[in-house]
């Protein structure tokens, strides 16, 4: 009897499809959760800013038509905050989804301010778009150094290579590294462009 229905359980969610969780009755107040969250995140910092961003990764495609207006806010923070939760949130079921968080990193990497234009690059390089790696490479000589560990960090995760560079090594031996980096990149693209 447990067993039956186990499996009558099984088989209403597998009938579920994308459509009837958008019409589900808790739709609402998930919306009005994330709505919530934007909020909070538009005060917060530290830890309690990185967790309401990681719930909003968890919420996934839930999140993404109140995170992307965020991507043109005009504070920066926001801008940057954005473009990293975007960057999460995958759903190949949803092709219109993704080109539409893909258009707002395009947009972010041509974004005045260095930390939205490299967080939106290394969310485009997280996503398997190595064009933007001559931005990350660029960062790698950005004057703060937080900017250039999350550059240098993404381009490790994305190609496995490093180049001796230390983000807190002598500004000349970060652009020695730098330009080994472009080096191999223009290799790369000569071969995979």
């Amino acid at each position: 009897m447990k067993f039956a229905a186990t499996v009558a359980a099984v088989v209403v969610l597998a009938g579920c499809s994308s459509n009837d969780i958008q019409e589900h009755p808790a739709n609402p107040e998930i919306q009005r959760e994330i709505t919530q969250i934007v909020e909070n995140v538009r005060n917060e910092q530290g830890t309690a800013l990185y967790s309401d961003l990681r719930r909003l990764v968890a919420y996934d495609v839930f999140a993404v038509e109140q995170v992307a207006p965020l991507a043109n806010d005009p504070n920066a923070r926001l801008r940057s905050n954005a473009m990293w939760v975007l960057a999460q949130i995958k759903d190949t079921e949803r092709p219109e989804i993704t080109q539409q968080i893909d258009a707002a990193l395009r947009k972010g990497t041509k974004d005045d301010d260095p930390t939205v234009k490299f967080e939106a690059a290394a969310g485009l390089a997280q996503r398997g778009s190595w064009d933007v790696l001559p931005i990350l490479i660029d960062g790698l000589e950005n004057d703060d150094s937080s900017v250039r560990y999350r550059c240098h960090e993404q381009l490790v995760s994305t190609t496995s290579k490093s180049f001796g560079y230390n983000v807190d090594a002598p500004e000349s031996d970060r652009q020695a590294a730098a330009e080994r980096w472009r080096h191999w990149y223009a290799g790369w693209a000569r071969t995979h462009g």
